[in-house]
């Protein structure tokens, strides 16, 4: 991609790429794929494969799961400066979600294959970005965490379905039994 006069600040403030020195921003703003997508369009659909994450430079999405009755539930809106599909990055498994573009969108890809050419070509950048990335999912994580708090909270406490209490796999099945 053409990096534009702001391209690199505007990476810099996203936190997957904070902390990341010059070089290495340069190095990925050249990596970066550019694609406009108009509303209504569908970047990505839950159960597919996931090669690239994508950061919004302009417009708005919507992430949205499949719900138990068949219809979508929204889980998130995006904008500029947000994210989404890093699972994709880091974790070879069918995408979690499904991502629409509610407002004409730019969006910068960063896929796999770029990933791995960063590992290759600057080992300390791509530590960095590696370590951001793990620092978001864990807030992402913290997020979910409290969200299924407040939910839980609002159920019954014996309502296993709401609150998915369920037994540890580690633990023992009778207190007699040995490890």
């Amino acid at each position: 991609m053409a990096p534009g006069p702001h391209l690199k600040e505007f990476l810099a403030s996203i936190p997957i790429f904070g902390g990341l020195d010059d070089r290495t921003l340069d190095r990925v703003v050249a990596m970066l794929d550019e694609q406009k997508y108009s509303s209504g369009a569908v970047v990505c659909r839950e159960g597919e494969m996931g090669r690239a994450m994508y950061v919004v430079a302009d417009g708005e999405v919507v992430v949205t799961r499949a719900g138990g009755d068949g219809g979508r539930v929204k889980m998130v809106r995006l904008g500029p400066g947000e994210f989404f599909g890093e699972l994709a990055l880091i974790d070879p498994q069918p995408r979690s979600a499904s991502v629409e573009v509610e407002r004409d969108a730019t969006l910068l890809a960063l896929t796999c294959r770029d990933l791995y050419q960063l590992y290759r070509e600057d080992l300390n950048g791509y530590v960095m970005v590696i370590q951001n990335l793990c620092r978001e999912l864990a807030r992402r994580l913290r997020r979910a965490d409290e969200r299924i708090c407040e939910m839980a909270s609002l159920a019954d406490e014996d309502d296993a379905d709401i609150t998915q209490i369920r037994p540890s796999p580690f633990a023992r099945k009778s207190r007699g039994a040995r490890p």
